[in-house]
């Protein structure tokens, strides 16, 4: 795992005592209403950096407003004490009371201070000044985290001077060149004031030409991949399965795509099933646009059963292993139940999945057991409603042993 890089920069904003609205209000107008000097650069950096993904280089060519994460039941401004806002190329920003925490370049620690190429870091530096002073700031902390001797500050919640007081008790003064740090990784760090920026000098923006479209590769073989079998060898990018009960039977609905390659894929539960494979170079926003209508007709995870498959023991785990693989693929082109994660701690391990119709999923399972001669201990649980897998042992004893072999 590598160490990436976290800008910190300090502001002015009054937080205290200021309701969400407020704050929202205040940061999304100074956003929306800066020009940025290079903002050529960043637009055509990010479409370079996203040339791979149709949906992010739609985006990117045409956002143009700031916008901010929406308190919901997952997230409360009062809790949490932080607002996240995206903005146009791509651009991420987190503030809080005593920060701004900027989540671009995409860069690693290491390349940010080790870059021979000051024109283009610079660039980067001309946005960090813009943010930092627009909010009554004017200097930046290059952090870490993954263990660096900096994560600690990445996180600090003091203020921004009460951080930089304690970053020089430990360290001593800021380093002021990227060098100086590249040279003492370990016992050093730079606060950056920005008045070594090159303005005379900008990156040339003909290196990032031609500027990438939002079609999707199409180069695949329609007649292979218009078999079931073909398709499930395949890594979906995105991939969907939602049910509606009609006339007393469930249906299924199971959507997928690959670059250009749209799969649909329907039917009833342990009847018959419908697959269409169309080739489209614009399928992620067709994609898009079907779930979105198949949502508003009805279907969901309204069906959905949650159940645990339970391992204790390294021979038992690889006893199960190319069933269990092959389950979560046949869970879902069977149009049953997809999986639903794990956890895995010493010696024991669970997997969890959902499915809407429990025969079939345990019958499935346990075909693929004889199939692979899978001879280990093995328990399976169905979920009850109020279940929490990520508690303790006492908070999951409000589940059903269904299966123990």
């Amino acid at each position: 795992m590598g160490t990436d890089l976290y800008q910190l920069g300090n502001h002015k904003i009054k937080f205290k005592e200021r309701h969400f609205s407020e704050l929202t209000t205040e940061i999304k107008t100074k956003l929306d209403n800066t020009v940025f000097p290079n903002a050529e650069f960043l637009k055509r950096f990010a479409l370079r950096w996203h040339s791979d993904n149709p949906r992010m280089i739609r985006e990117i060519k045409t956002k143009r407003h700031w916008t901010f994460r929406e308190e919901n039941e997952y997230y409360s401004f009062a809790e949490d004490k932080e607002i996240e806002f995206d903005g146009p190329f791509g651009l991420n920003l987190t503030f809080d009371e005593n920060k701004i925490t900027f989540f671009d370049p995409p860069y690693r620690y290491w390349q940010w201070f080790e870059m021979d190429d000051d024109v283009h870091r610079d660039e980067w530096r001309k946005y960090m000044k813009q943010i930092v002073n627009l909010f009554g700031g004017d200097r930046v902390l290059y952090a870490a985290d993954n263990s660096h001797h900096l994560e600690k500050y990445t996180y600090y919640e003091g203020t921004f001077e009460e951080m930089e007081n304690a970053l020089r008790e430990k360290y001593g003064k800021s380093k002021t060149t990227f060098q100086e740090v590249a040279d003492d990784f370990d016992n050093s760090y730079l606060i950056d004031d920005f008045k070594s920026i090159n303005w005379s000098k900008s990156e040339p923006l003909e290196e990032y030409l031609p500027e990438p479209d939002d079609k999707s590769s199409i180069a695949y073989d329609l007649k292979k991949y218009s078999v079931k079998d073909n398709l499930k060898e395949l890594n979906f990018d995105n991939k969907v399965l939602h049910h509606k009960l009609i006339d007393g039977k469930i249906h299924f609905y199971h959507l997928a795509r690959i670059d250009g390659l749209l799969c649909v894929h329907t039917g009833i539960i342990g009847g018959q099933e419908k697959l269409e494979v169309t080739l489209d170079v614009y399928a992620p926003f067709t994609y898009d646009n079907i779930e979105e209508k198949i949502e508003n007709e009805g279907y969901g995870s309204q069906c959905d059963i949650s159940f645990t498959i339970k391992f204790n023991g390294w021979d038992n785990i690889h006893s199960w292993q190319d069933a269990l693989d092959e389950f979560e693929t046949e869970l879902l082109w069977n149009g049953i139940g997809t999986k639903g994660g794990g956890s895995y701690g010493g010696n024991e391990r669970e997997e969890w999945f959902y499915a809407v119709d429990e025969e079939l999923a345990m019958k499935l399972l346990l075909d693929l057991g004889e199939k692979y001669k899978a001879k280990g201990k093995i328990e399976v649980y169905r979920n009850n409603d109020n279940v929490n897998w990520f508690e303790d042992d006492d908070n999951k004893k409000d589940r059903t042993l269904i299966y123990k072999q």
